[in-house]
């Protein structure tokens, strides 16, 4: 199995849903929202910003 594709395994519409929300950098997902994306370390908190990591990022690409 390659890398992107245990990245992309278990993601669902909702998790890149949010991603994208976080992407645009508008309002973003709502704060429950971001605990599944952070438990899955396709996002990090720091202070008061949520920051897309770079398998986060492989995520949205390969949903497009």
């Amino acid at each position: 199995m390659r890398e992107n594709d245990l990245i992309l395994e278990g993601a669902t519409d909702r998790d890149v849903a949010a991603l994208r929300a976080l992407a645009r950098g508008g309002a973003g997902p709502a704060p429950g929202d971001i605990a599944p994306l952070l438990a899955k370390g396709w996002v990090d908190v720091i202070g008061k910003d949520t920051i897309i990591t770079l398998t986060g990022r492989t995520l949205i690409e390969g949903r497009t």
